[in-house]
């Protein structure tokens, strides 16, 4: 047990601060509840969007928000909120149905996947 930890130790001062840093990116941050309120008002915004007649400028302009705000805050979902921005940025270039429901859909997934991951902040 004594050589572990000592094997521990000795890599983790040899890795120095990158270790530090890789475990800093994905450590849990404090609850945010400007970003939850974004990621709500996204949502609902998303749910509104009627696909026969899509209006894509509400949505874009709250996820891109979102997506500045958490890049700026060095959220871990930055990423998500990131893929979240581009996803809604190429569906308003479409007016076929068929996509913007399945758009909404992974919209949906994504939007899912960041409150899952702030969930008990």
């Amino acid at each position: 047990m004594k050589k572990i930890i000592l094997v521990l130790s000795v890599s983790f001062l040899l890795s120095g601060c990158a270790a530090i840093a890789t475990v800093k990116k994905y450590w849990p941050r404090d609850h945010d509840p400007v970003m939850l309120n974004a990621l709500v008002t996204v949502e609902q915004d998303l749910d509104a969007v009627d696909c026969k007649k899509p209006n894509w400028d509400k949505v874009l302009y709250e996820t891109r928000r979102l997506d500045r705000y958490a890049e700026l805050r060095g959220d871990p979902q930055r990423d998500n909120l990131q893929g979240l921005y581009k996803h809604i940025e190429k569906l308003s270039t479409s007016t076929n149905p068929v996509f913007c429901d399945l758009g909404k859909k992974t919209g949906k997934q994504r939007i899912d996947a960041a409150l899952s991951a702030w969930r008990g902040r």
